[in-house]
């Protein structure tokens, strides 16, 4: 089967997301239409496009003038983040009883993607927010769900920075991970929030260091 290809504002929005992605989250800048469009190999209408994209999911703030702007993620973002990251996953695992097994079988085969993209920093984070959103929609909310999913831009730059030093980091978060699902599986509330309450603590440390 031929692979299908992609349109010129699909390109552009899939290299600008990974570019934001390895930006170093404290810093902060602005992308210029015109450098992006030569970047990405298009033209400055599927740049516009793809940023309007963008500017929905959260990654970029649209400034007049100005352009496109990534903000900075300081360290109280970060622990903010995991602070609200924590109150939406623990209440989503609440109804551990009602949770399908083949969503856990699911959330394992994330796992698996996962442990083959070791050395693809941005598909591991990408592979990560896909293991959280699904594990959060099982809660059966879809207004948690939804704020969630607005988390996610930050999640994908913080997350891309921890693992980017080499696997030690992302082999943590592999077993981290499994250990959610095995408590998950034990139908457990008490380990599944304290599967998570460790995930995302290695997490703040990898991220912040303290």
């Amino acid at each position: 089967m031929t692979p299908a290809v992609q349109s010129q504002p699909e390109v552009a929005y899939q290299w600008m997301k990974s570019y934001i992605a390895a930006l170093p989250r404290e810093e902060e800048t602005f992308l210029n239409e015109a450098v992006l469009a030569k970047s990405t190999g298009t033209s400055r209408t599927p740049v516009r496009e793809a940023l309007l994209r963008l500017e929905a999911e959260g990654f970029v703030k649209r400034i007049p003038h100005k352009g496109a702007y990534v903000p900075p993620i300081s360290d109280p973002d970060v622990r903010a983040l995991l602070q609200a990251r924590a109150v939406v996953e623990k209440w989503a695992v609440m109804a551990v009883e009602a949770i399908p097994d083949g969503q856990l079988d699911a959330l394992q085969r994330i796992i698996d993607l996962q442990a083959e993209a070791l050395d693809d920093p941005a598909r591991f984070i990408e592979l990560d927010t896909e293991f959280h959103t699904l594990m959060v929609r099982a809660g059966g909310n879809p207004i948690l769900a939804d704020f969630y999913a607005s988390l996610r831009q930050r999640q994908l730059r913080i997350g891309v920075r921890a693992v980017s030093q080499g696997t030690e980091r992302a082999r943590d978060v592999l077993r981290e991970h499994l250990s959610i699902v095995d408590a998950l599986r034990a139908r457990s509330i008490q380990a599944a929030h304290g599967a998570i309450d460790a995930h995302l603590d290695s997490t703040r440390q990898a991220v912040i260091g303290y």
